[in-house]
């Protein structure tokens, strides 16, 4: 049996199936326990990377400083998501979460336990120890959901994940704000360990019976037939270096250069947590729609919003009053996960399980590519192009390359064209 005959009787098994039949997510404890934990670890993934930016530039670092101490987690995830994916299609999935969410927790308190002996110029490893836990657990979750839920329920299921992520993102932009104010950063520090570790007992819960899978071929070779497939699909290619470009020219120019801007035009760093917050404000809205509104072009859908993340760095290239840049983004998070709803679904229904570990992980290795470049080159563009030039550029970028995407044949609908069909088989 090839590759695409197994994805495509997994979707034909559910196809018939109503949401009606499928019943309500309520109806699956097993994948609420998996939220549970997901939304336990979303916490801690926002809570630490502002508190290290904001406790860095306490210290007297600067833009290129925190640039670094960001691009550490992103590249643990190029480094690490390659084998996280692997790791993912062999072994169970929810012990690769527990070890993950461990980690993680391990790290981060002993981080705060040492932190006034650490030097700034060791927090970016820091931030990829805990990169790298995450890398291992990204692949784990996701090819794991559409075990625990039936076919129709793949949008609402990672919505209501994406919902969690997103009111952590609000919560925890603020949280890590007000830790750094009021208790410091070494106690912020303290209650994100602790919170890995609840999303760790989340997933001791959830009982996974896919059996661990013998290894077949090396970690590239095993990797190798993920990309393979991906090949196969012109669009999910197409897709992925756009992501990859918006990653690169405007999430690693705006984040690198928010908190500064926060402190330059709008009085100090609570500015850079309420702007924070209302990126993942504007992304709830946006699940709640993806869970409910199924177009049959979801990929035109995406991909002419994802044309409004340009507004995110953009918003910073100007004086604009501070409300004017909570509104920019926050409809960048909006816009973000409405394509991201979409889009994770659309894999989880194109591959086939015994690949869906690798696809996740090359999905999000191909998004993350650059983003350490990104991450390292904004403090040598500002000083070639100032922060208005490189924010200008950065915006150009995100607008330009979500268009040109569209051209590709299969991105209209996040799938492949009918007469493309028998180019997947073998």
């Amino acid at each position: 049996m090839t590759e695409d005959t197994t994805a495509a009787g997994r979707v034909d098994k559910d196809a018939g199936r109503g949401t009606s039949s499928a019943g309500k997510l309520r109806d699956h404890p097993q994948f609420l326990r998996l939220w549970a934990g997901q939304a336990s670890g979303a916490v801690g993934d926002q809570v630490f990377p502002v508190a290290l930016s904001l406790y860095v530039l306490h210290e007297g670092g600067g833009a290129a400083q925190v640039g670094l101490v960001l691009a550490g987690r992103a590249v643990a995830l190029v480094v690490c998501l390659l084998i996280g994916g692997v790791i993912a299609d062999r072994l169970r999935r929810t012990r690769i979460l527990i070890a993950a969410d461990g980690f993680r927790a391990a790290v981060l308190l002993a981080t705060a336990l040492f932190l006034t002996w650490l030097p700034l110029g060791l927090l970016p490893l820091v931030t990829a120890l805990v990169g790298a836990g995450e890398a291992l657990s990204r692949p784990a979750s996701r090819s794991l959901l559409p075990n625990l839920l039936p076919d129709a329920l793949l949008e609402r299921g990672n919505a209501l994940v994406s919902a969690a992520q997103r009111g952590a993102a609000v919560c925890g932009a603020l949280v890590g704000v007000t830790a750094v104010t009021v208790i410091g950063v070494r106690s912020a520090l303290l209650v994100t360990s602790a919170v890995f570790a609840l999303a760790a007992f989340c997933v001791l819960q959830v009982s996974d019976s896919r059996p661990a899978a013998a290894a077949r071929a090396s970690v590239l070779g095993e990797a190798a037939s993920g990309l393979r497939a991906i090949r196969r699909r012109p669009w999910v290619m197409a897709v992925m270096a756009t992501v990859c470009l918006h990653l690169f020219a405007g999430s690693a120019t705006a984040l690198t250069l928010l908190p500064i801007v926060a402190r330059r035009d709008f009085g100090g760093d609570v500015a850079y947590g309420a702007v924070l917050a209302a990126m993942g404000a504007g992304a709830l809205p946006a699940i709640v729609l993806a869970g409910r509104w199924q177009p049959r072009a979801r990929g035109a859908v995406s991909m002419l919003a994802l044309t409004g993340y340009a507004l995110v760095p953009l918003s910073l290239a100007a004086p604009f009053p501070l409300p004017v840049v909570i509104l920019c983004f926050a409809l960048g998070g909006f816009v973000v996960e409405l394509y991201f709803v979409y889009w994770i679904s659309a894999l989880q229904r194109a591959f086939p399980d015994e690949l869906l570990g690798k696809v996740f992980a090359l999905d999000q290795l191909g998004a993350y590519a650059l983003l350490p470049v990104g991450f390292a080159l904004v403090g040598p563009l500002v000083a070639w192009l100032g922060m208005t030039g490189t924010l200008l550029a950065g915006g150009a970028v995100v607008a330009a390359s979500s268009l040109l995407c569209l051209t590709v044949p299969g991105v209209l609908r996040f799938e492949n064209r009918a007469g493309d069909q028998n180019g997947l088989s073998g």
